[in-house]
């Protein structure tokens, strides 16, 4: 079961300990040892083609699939790669066999995010992240862009990102379950060569970057085409980390919004979730949205009955990172 992110995690700096936190201390102890244990006695394979990794610090969504789906997009727009794979876990999926999946799989066997890397470029699902770079190589990848896996160690990566979410930052920077924190901050930073911050950067997040990393600045926008009709008013919901994000980016691009329906992260949706929606829909003469990853995990007689948000990431200095990502495989 994925539960909701605690609001401790993200409090506000100035405001003093909590009891959750206090409570949650010694099992954050134990996961720190346990992460330790795992990054220092995994043996790290290569392959023969590069490996972009995109991953994060913090658990629940930070960015990473967009991010991938943008840099996916780049490499091959500039020549860097002319067959790139996604190499992903399958992260929400109960089928994690190392093989190729498609748009039209079933998203209870590979995950939802997978689905969506499919639908942009060639992808693998593998538990074991190196056997799927292995495959990706035999049928023909130059180049892997890995989503998630900055914690995983079977996979030696050539350029490892680090992507961070503007508005959550670190959190409280405890580790899991008394923080957001996969991994104390200092270790991932260690092991990263650039930071990809989305949107404004309100925790500050720069000011805990070393001094001699290179950071690029990205925007999330509503993509250009396939928006949905903003003269409507619309029932809101997803299963996401952090879903007022995603309502908060309805408001903030003129969709009205009734009402917002919120589960956790990658939720299977039940009969009885998508009835109240859909009679809160008729009830007030509403369309309903929501986003391109919980879309994928409805079943299809829902699908005909909502509209998504399709959107995009926008690199504030594209042709840097460009450059940065050509200089670093070299």
């Amino acid at each position: 079961m994925i539960l909701r992110t605690p609001d401790f995690w993200y409090k506000e700096t100035n405001i003093s300990i909590t009891l959750g936190e206090i409570l949650l201390y010694p099992l954050s102890v134990l996961y720190q040892i346990g992460h330790h244990i795992n990054q220092n006695f995994t043996k790290t394979k290569s392959v023969k083609i590069p490996v972009i990794c995109i991953g994060n610090i913090t658990a629940g969504g930070s960015g990473k699939t967009p991010i991938s789906i943008a840099i996916n997009k780049l490499v091959q727009e500039n020549n860097i790669s002319n067959a790139p794979y996604f190499l992903t876990r399958g992260y929400g999926g109960n089928n994690h066999n190392t093989r190729v999946i498609k748009v039209h799989d079933d998203a209870k066997e590979t995950g939802d995010e997978p689905l969506l890397l499919a639908s942009h470029s060639n992808t693998i699902i593998s538990k074991n992240r190196y056997n799927g770079a292995l495959m990706a190589h035999k049928l023909g990848a130059d180049l892997i862009i890995m989503d998630d896996g900055l914690q995983n160690q079977t996979l030696k990566k050539d350029i490892s990102f680090l992507v961070i979410d503007g508005n959550m930052g670190f959190g409280n920077e405890r580790t899991l379950p008394s923080g957001p924190l996969r991994e104390p901050l200092k270790h991932a930073l260690n092991k990263v060569d650039a930071v990809i911050i989305i949107g404004k950067d309100i925790r500050k997040i720069k000011n805990k970057i070393p001094d001699n990393m290179t950071v690029f600045y990205s925007q999330i926008k509503p993509a250009s085409k396939n928006m949905p009709d903003k003269s409507k008013q619309y029932i809101a919901f997803c299963g996401l980390g952090y879903p007022d994000k995603f309502f908060k980016t309805l408001k903030d691009n003129g969709y009205k919004i009734i009402k917002s329906f919120s589960f956790s992260d990658h939720h299977n949706f039940s009969y009885k979730d998508l009835k109240k929606i859909k009679d809160s829909a008729l009830n007030s003469n509403s369309s309903i949205i929501t986003t391109e990853k919980d879309y994928i995990r409805l079943p299809q007689t829902f699908k005909n009955d909502v509209v998504t948000l399709p959107i995009e990431i926008k690199f504030d200095n594209e042709d840097k990172l460009v450059s940065f990502i050509k200089s670093t495989l070299k």
